[in-house]
């Protein structure tokens, strides 16, 4: 009687998931997940502290991106730097803008520091992209229970994903040998690298959680070595 029970409660707990979860930006906190809470392992909680952390810090480099390089901004005239990221970022990270549709996450990256791209604003399409390739490092999940798995090489593939997006942001130039996003120092001004200090926390979550998995599960993580040469991204 009493396994029944639990298989009921769980069941309820699954419903409400299946009717809640539709509409998820990013995982709840524990403190608020309810009687949700009662169909997740601790390992599920892990995974979505994770999710949590990488989606706070990439709001956190959009801000200081957009304040570091403020002309173009898409909204610009409309509103304040931190309005616009928040509204990037309450809404579903699944909901292309229009133009990039049909590109892979890690595309949109590339565009955003092409010297060829045609917009204003390469900082929204930056984050755009690395906001869906994360996302799908956790299989587009946004709630994690008993019955769900993610992989543990996507989340070490994104990791790495992200270090060719950081080199491509320090490194790529107009043709007149201007970066096309600020965002480290450059020579002349006081050295600053909360960037660098942001986007490490990024990858050395993905690469924790990577970890994690890969001990829970059992399987082994296929490593690759990153190499500027190339900088070809991987899949997810």
């Amino acid at each position: 009687m009493k396994q029944l029970s639990t298989a009921i409660l769980l069941l309820c707990c699954f419903s409400l998931v299946a009717c809640s979860s539709k509409s998820k930006i990013v995982a709840t906190d524990p403190g608020n997940a309810g009687i949700a809470r009662l169909a997740k392992s601790d390992i599920n909680e892990v995974i979505e502290h994770h999710q949590r952390a990488a989606m706070r810090d990439l709001k956190e480099l959009m801000v200081k991106l957009y304040r570091r390089n403020p002309e173009g901004r898409h909204d610009e005239k409309r509103r304040a730097i931190e309005a616009s990221v928040d509204l990037v970022f309450a809404t579903p990270h699944d909901k292309y803008y229009p133009q990039w549709r049909s590109m892979k996450p890690t595309d949109i990256v590339r565009i955003a520091l092409d010297e060829t791209y045609q917009g204003t604003d390469r900082v929204l399409p930056f984050i755009v992209g690395l906001r869906m390739m994360i996302m799908a490092s956790y299989d587009n999940h946004t709630e994690f229970y008993y019955l769900t798995s993610i992989n543990e090489q996507k989340l070490y593939n994104s990791a790495r994903n992200i270090e060719i997006s950081a080199w491509l942001l320090a490194e790529n130039r107009d043709i007149n040998g201007q970066l096309l996003l600020m965002s480290d120092s450059v020579e002349g001004e006081q050295r600053n690298l909360s960037y660098q200090r942001l986007i490490g926390r990024l990858i050395a979550t993905q690469d924790n959680l990577a970890e994690i998995i890969s001990n829970k599960t059992g399987r082994l993580i296929k490593t690759v070595v990153v190499k500027a040469a190339s900088l070809m991204f991987l899949p997810i």
